[in-house]
């Protein structure tokens, strides 16, 4: 079964995550465009200066961002002002920090969190 990117709208993705860079922060807002599901994606190492010019983020579909991470799509479904720093042991994803409640989850726990 593929991913119907369409029932998801876009994510807006900084350019350096495309080039490789993990994922550092998430957020979630709701959007005054209908076609942005309110995702937003930062990577490792980007300042103040570099999040505010938007000629350095681009809009990605589902099937994109799955390619990018697949746990992405699993917390697809967390209430806009989801606020979420994604942590790392060894340059592997391992979990993350929720800023909301000031506390980490493993990928599983925030998984099981948002879908129940």
């Amino acid at each position: 079964m593929g991913i119907k990117s369409e029932l998801y709208g876009g994510f807006i993705v900084s350019k350096n995550i495309l080039y490789g860079k993990p994922i550092k922060y998430s957020f979630r807002e709701e959007s005054s465009i209908q076609q942005l599901n309110g995702w937003n994606f930062y990577a490792i190492d980007e300042d103040e200066e570099y999040v505010s010019n938007p000629d350095n983020f681009i809009i990605l579909s589902a099937k994109s961002m799955h390619n990018i991470n697949p746990v992405i799509l699993d917390i697809f479904s967390a209430p806009y002002g989801t606020d979420l720093c994604w942590l790392y042991e060894n340059d592997i994803h391992v979990g993350f920090y929720d800023f909301n409640v000031e506390k980490e989850f493993s990928i599983i726990e925030m998984i099981k969190i948002i879908n129940s």
